[in-house]
C-alpha cells in the first residue's frame, strides 16, 4: 500500500474534496483517514455504505457523533438513486461558491475536483459507477480491485479519482480485523473462517438476540445453532465449516436483519 499512499499524496493538491466510504455496519473499523493528515486540509464528506443494511439506530448515533466531530456523514445505499442524489446535492452545495468566486474573478469555472478514498470494498467504486453512469470504475464482490489512480468524468461539473483501497500495514487491533472478516472488507482466506463466525455469531447474540432467535432458533451455542440448522456431519457432529459460510453470508447480505457491530462510544458493541 505504500506506492499507493504516494500517488494519493502526490494527487492531493489537485482535489477540492475528500469523500470517505466506510461500512455503515463498522464506521470505526473500515475508516483508514490517512489522507485526512495531508496539508492542506480538505473539505471531507463521509459515506456510510450499506446503510440499508445498518441498524437504522445505529446510523443515526453514528451521524450525530460525526457532527460533534464536524464530519458531515451520510447513511446510504449506494445502488439507491435518491441516495444518490442526496450526494450530488451536497456535492452541488459545496461546488456553488466555488463558481461564483471563478465568476467575480473572470475566471472560466472548472468541475468538482473530488477524491474518493476508504478501504477496500466498502463501495467506493459503486458510488463513482453511480456519477459516472457507465462501468468505468471496474466493480467487483472482493476487496482490492482497484489497483491504481484513475480520474473519471461525470457531466461537465464533477471529475472524480478513484483510488486503491488502503488498509493499515497491519491489522494489530483483532476486533477491527475481525470486523473487517465480517463484512467482507478483508480476504475470508486471511482469518480462519470459523473463528470470524465463532465471534460474529457471541456479537450478534449479544447486540441482536431477537433477531438471531428468529434466523437460528433460540440458545447462545454456537454449535448448537448449527445443528439446529441442519449443518451435519453425522446425526450428532455438527458441521461448523458450513454453518460458518451461512451465517457470514446470512449476515452480509442481511438476512438476519439490519445490524451493526459497532457503535459510538458508551454504547452496545463498542466495548468490544
Amino acid at each position: 500500500m505504500a506506492g499507493a499512499t504516494r500517488e494519493l499524496k502526490n494527487a492531493w493538491r489537485h482535489v477540492d474534496l475528500v469523500i470517505e466510504v466506510a461500512d455503515a455496519r463498522i464506521p470505526l473499523a473500515s475508516r483508514n483517514p490517512l489522507f485526512l493528515h495531508f496539508k492542506p486540509l480538505k473539505p471531507h464528506i463521509l459515506i456510510l455504505s450499506h446503510g440499508d443494511l445498518a441498524d437504522s439506530s445505529a446510523n443515526y448515533d453514528w451521524i450525530k457523533h460525526y457532527k460533534e466531530q464536524g464530519i458531515l456523514a451520510l447513511a446510504c445505499d449506494l445502488r439507491n438513486r435518491a441516495d444518490i442524489k442526496r450526494i450530488r446535492r451536497e456535492l452541488h452545495q459545496f461546488h456553488v461558491p466555488l463558481l461564483e468566486k471563478a465568476k467575480k474573478q473572470g475566471r472560466i469555472a472548472r468541475p468538482l475536483r473530488i477524491l474518493v478514498a476508504g478501504i477496500p470494498n466498502t463501495g467506493k467504486s459503486t458510488l463513482i459507477n453511480q456519477f459516472v453512469g457507465k462501468r468505468s470504475a471496474r466493480v467487483e464482490a472482493r476487496p482490492g480491485v482497484t489497483r491504481s489512480l484513475n480520474w473519471l468524468r461525470s457531466g461537465d461539473d464533477l471529475h472524480f479519482l478513484d483510488t486503491p483501497g488502503i488498509l493499515p500495514a497491519k491489522l494489530e487491533d483483532r476486533q477491527a480485523a475481525l470486523c473487517l472478516a465480517a463484512t467482507g472488507a478483508i480476504r475470508d482466506s486471511i482469518l480462519p473462517l470459523e473463528e470470524v463466525a465463532g465471534w460474529l455469531f457471541g456479537q450478534l447474540i449479544k447486540s441482536y438476540p431477537q433477531e438471531m432467535a428468529d434466523r437460528y432458533g433460540e440458545g447462545k451455542d454456537f454449535e448448537a445453532a448449527a445443528l439446529r440448522m441442519g449443518c451435519l456431519l453425522s446425526r450428532e457432529e455438527a458441521d461448523l465449516s458450513r454453518f460458518s459460510n451461512m451465517l457470514i453470508d446470512d449476515f452480509r447480505d442481511g438476512r438476519i436483519g439490519r445490524l451493526t457491530l459497532e457503535w459510538p462510544l458508551g454504547d452496545k458493541l463498542s466495548d468490544g
